[in-house]
């Protein structure tokens, strides 16, 4: 399924590529599936065969790199200057897909990692939909090879963690408010020097605001990404 909205700009048409999840894809006020979420135009489309089983608990999968990068390449031929994801996690098909296309490539917002490491004194709090694939080997590809000014937080086994992990994904702005800012508040009484969120789903790009306001700290997410990715080339 593809979603395509154009707009031109003078004779130039600025859009971004988005990979989506084998699943109904989230579309809340926000989110990156949702093409009111940013500026320019947008082009999504599922990659065959990419499920959260697969994509986040699955082993790297050549079969999954090649479907990614299969996918990556349509975009490009339909238009997108650009290509991002709506999984934090497709940071492991990182490599591949940039390898492969002409454009520029930024599958996750973990890439963001090194960077906000370096503008704060403290830890980056990283909130991921599930705590346990996110490995050592992901960060060292997002760029960061210490873990000492890291925590992680995830959402595992709560009631988002749950609707998300369906293929109908019917999570709601309130719960994901809750179960988030639960998970944060752990995080924050283990590590009194966190002073930056990640969110490595993208996913919790519709409750980044709430999160804001609420922990009063700066919440970088998947838009955050993808609106840095297309402001180099916009």
């Amino acid at each position: 399924m593809t979603l395509s909205i154009l707009q031109e700009v003078g004779n130039v048409t600025r859009t971004l590529g988005i990979l989506q999840l084998n699943s109904t894809p989230q579309i809340l006020a926000g989110s990156v599936s949702n093409p009111a979420t940013f500026s320019f135009p947008t082009i999504c489309r599922r990659v065959p065969g990419a499920s959260v089983k697969n994509v986040v608990f699955g082993a790297d999968d050549d079969q999954m790199e090649v479907a990614f990068v299969s996918t990556a390449k349509s975009l490009v031929r339909d238009g997108a200057i650009a290509i991002t994801t709506n999984c934090g996690f497709t940071i492991k098909y990182q490599k591949a897909v940039a390898q492969a296309l002409s454009v520029p490539v930024s599958m996750s917002s973990l890439l963001l990692l090194p960077y906000i490491v370096a503008t704060i004194k403290g830890r980056v709090g990283i909130v991921t939909f599930d705590s346990k694939p996110l490995t050592s080997n992901l960060l060292r590809i997002a760029g960061v090879e210490s873990h000492d000014r890291i925590a992680v937080a995830g959402i595992e086994n709560s009631e988002t963690w749950r609707a998300m992990s369906e293929p109908e994904n019917n999570t709601t702005v309130s719960q994901m408010i809750e179960d988030l800012l639960a998970a944060i508040a752990l995080m924050r009484k283990q590590h009194d020097d966190v002073e930056a969120m990640l969110f490595e789903c993208a996913g919790f790009t519709a409750v980044a605001q709430e999160v804001r306001k609420q922990t009063r700290l700066p919440v970088y997410d998947a838009v955050s990404n993808a609106k840095l990715l297309m402001s180099g080339i916009c």
